[in-house]
């Protein structure tokens, strides 16, 4: 996770900006790797973007609070149980609602004239 927090609206937007980036890579460019990493038979994973746009499928955060908001858990249970394009596409809408999430995380320190 990145070290400092965006602390304005230009830098939340970029932050946004690069953790879509990984993630449209993942499911686009890279989708066969990704696909692969998300084997059911593993624990609950879960699809991150970095803020220097990579992506990666990992557990989530152990830390309790996390850090940031989490991505949608378990995203490799269904992997098998439904069709390639549909589960993509699952995977897709719950990273857009977590991409928001943490913009909105984020933009919630911020004052009224930030």
């Amino acid at each position: 996770m990145a070290s400092s927090s965006p602390r304005t609206v230009e830098e939340i937007f970029k932050d946004y900006s690069a953790r879509r980036s990984g993630l449209v890579r993942a499911l686009t460019y890279d989708v066969d790797d990704f696909y692969s990493q998300c084997d059911p038979d593993k624990e609950n994973l879960c699809l991150y973007g970095h803020p220097n746009e990579a992506w990666e499928v990992a557990l989530p955060a152990e830390e309790v609070p996390p850090e940031l908001p989490e991505p949608a858990l378990g995203i490799n249970f269904a992997r098998d149980g439904m069709n390639r394009k549909d589960w993509l596409s699952l995977v897709a809408v719950h990273s857009d609602c977590w991409l928001l999430s943490v913009s909105f995380y984020f933009g919630a320190r911020l004052n009224r004239n930030e």
